[in-house]
C-alpha cells in the first residue's frame, strides 16, 4: 500500500496551486506533518487590508481615502448520514462566511450583500468532520453593515480579484488585480502596487458584471457583448452580443461559462405596466406592494461557445441550479443541494418580499416552466437559507 506521506514536494506543490480555496489548502495541509510543512500557509497571494475609495469621480487620481477589502466564501455545508438510519438525509445548509466589520468572522446571507444571520453557536462547527462544497467567493470593500457607502460608489459593484502572470518574472508570484464596474458603465482596474485605479476608456455599452472564467477576467455588457481584459488593459471579444433582456450576469456552472440574461416589467401598485401571465399574484403579503417598482418577469439562459465567440441558448440546465446574488453568481447541482430537481435560476426579488420581514425577498424561476414563484412555495429550497437545519446546533439571538 502506498504511503501518501512520501509523495515528492515538487508535486506537492503542484496539487496545492490548483486549491481555489482556502478551505481546502486548509484540509490538504491537515492530512499529515509532511504535507504541511511542504506548502505554506500562504499559498495564496496575500492581498492588502486597505485599497484606495474608487471614487465615482471619473478622476480617480483625485481620491486619498481608503477602505478595506474583506473575502467572503460561500460553502453548502453537507451533515452526515444519521448513524441508526444511513437513508435519511438531513437537510444541507447554503451559508457565506466572512468578516464583518469588527474583523469578526460572520455568517451572512449567500445572496445579500450585507445580510447577516443573527445566529450563535454555542458548539464549534468542525468543517473537517463534514462534507463542505466550496460554491463560490466575492470580495468586498467598505466598512460593511454600518458604514455602507452610498449607491453612487463605485466599491457597491462586484469585485473579482485575478492574477496577471503576463510577465515571465510574474509566473511564479503573479500580482493580484482588482476588477470592477465603474458608476460610469466603464471597467475599473486596480494592480496590487498601484496608488489609483485605472478606468478602461472602450465601453460601446454599459458593463453589467464580471467573473473571473479559467483564470481570465471576463466582462459583459448591457447587450451581451462579451470580453477578456488583457495585460495591456485592452479589451478582447470573447462573445457577440446577445440582445434581449436587461439586465446580463455572468455564472460558472461545471466548467462552462454561462450568461443569464434578465428580463424587467414596472408596475403600479399590485398590476403589472406589461401583463405577464408566468408572474402569479395570489393577494398575500409576500407581494411586495410599492408603486413603478421593478421586478423579474422572465430568464433567458445561454453557454459560452469559446471557438466561435458566441453565446448558444441554453433551454435546460440538467441537475444544475444557477444562484444570483448581489456581489457573486455561483451554481450547484439539485443532488448536492438535495432539492430533488434542478434546471431553475435562484434569485434576489423583493417583489416577493414580506414588508413585514427583515427576511431577505428571492424567488426561483424554472426553465421548463417558464415562471417565476416565490421560493418560499418551494421548501426544499427556501429552508436552504432559512431556518439554519437543527443538527447545526446554531441558536437564534
Amino acid at each position: 500500500m502506498a504511503d501518501w506521506s512520501e509523495l515528492p514536494r515538487d508535486l506537492l506543490q503542484l496539487i496545492s496551486e490548483f486549491l481555489q480555496s482556502e478551505f481546502y489548502l486548509l484540509r490538504f495541509r491537515s492530512v499529515c506533518s509532511t504535507w504541511r510543512s511542504s506548502i505554506s500557509n500562504n499559498l495564496h497571494l496575500y492581498l492588502p487590508s486597505q485599497f484606495p475609495n474608487p471614487s465615482h469621480s471619473i478622476n480617480l487620481h483625485s481620491n486619498t481615502n481608503t477602505f478595506p477589502l474583506s473575502k467572503r466564501t460561500i460553502f453548502l455545508i453537507i451533515p452526515p448520514p444519521i448513524p441508526d438510519h444511513p437513508q435519511t438525509l438531513l437537510q444541507p445548509w447554503l451559508i457565506k462566511i466572512g468578516p464583518n466589520s469588527r474583523d469578526q468572522t460572520n455568517l451572512f446571507h449567500p445572496l445579500a450583500r450585507d445580510t447577516p444571520f443573527p445566529l450563535r453557536s454555542p458548539n464549534v462547527i468542525d468543517f473537517n468532520q463534514l462534507n463542505v462544497i466550496h460554491l463560490g467567493h466575492e470580495f468586498v470593500i467598505g466598512n460593511f453593515i454600518s458604514h455602507s457607502p452610498n449607491h453612487n460608489s463605485l466599491y457597491m459593484e462586484k469585485l473579482v480579484l485575478y492574477h496577471d502572470t503576463s510577465h515571465t518574472e510574474k509566473v511564479k508570484h503573479p500580482s493580484p488585480v482588482l476588477l470592477t464596474i465603474h458608476v460610469s458603465g466603464k471597467l475599473a482596474v486596480f494592480r496590487c502596487g498601484d496608488e489609483h485605479w485605472k478606468i478602461i476608456p472602450e465601453m460601446p455599452a454599459p458593463f453589467d458584471d464580471v467573473c473571473v472564467f479559467k483564470g481570465r477576467p471576463i466582462a459583459v455588457d448591457n447587450i451581451g457583448r462579451t470580453v477578456s481584459v488583457g495585460p495591456d488593459l485592452s479589451l478582447d471579444l470573447v462573445a457577440e452580443a446577445v440582445f434581449g433582456g436587461d439586465i446580463k450576469f455572468l455564472v460558472e456552472s461545471d466548467g462552462e461559462l454561462l450568461l443569464v440574461d434578465k428580463y424587467l416589467s414596472c408596475f403600479c401598485g399590485d398590476r403589472f405596466l406589461e401583463d405577464d401571465d408566468n408572474v402569479p399574484h395570489d393577494g398575500s403579503d409576500e407581494f411586495y406592494h410599492e408603486i413603478g417598482m421593478e421586478r423579474a418577469v422572465r430568464f433567458d439562459v445561454y453557454r459560452l461557445h469559446e471557438e466561435e465567440k458566441k453565446w448558444v441558448e441554453v433551454t435546460d440546465l440538467g441537475d444544475r441550479v444557477l444562484f444570483l446574488g448581489e456581489d457573486c453568481a455561483f451554481s450547484a447541482s439539485a443532488s448536492d443541494l438535495r432539492v430533488g430537481n434542478g434546471n431553475c435560476v435562484v434569485f434576489r426579488d423583493d417583489a416577493f418580499r414580506n414588508h413585514c420581514s427583515t427576511e431577505v425577498g428571492m424567488s426561483v424561476f424554472h426553465l421548463d416552466q417558464c415562471g417565476i414563484s416565490p421560493l418560499s412555495v418551494f421548501p426544499s429550497y427556501s429552508k436552504l437559507f432559512w431556518p439554519p437545519p437543527e443538527w447545526a446546533g446554531m441558536v437564534h439571538n
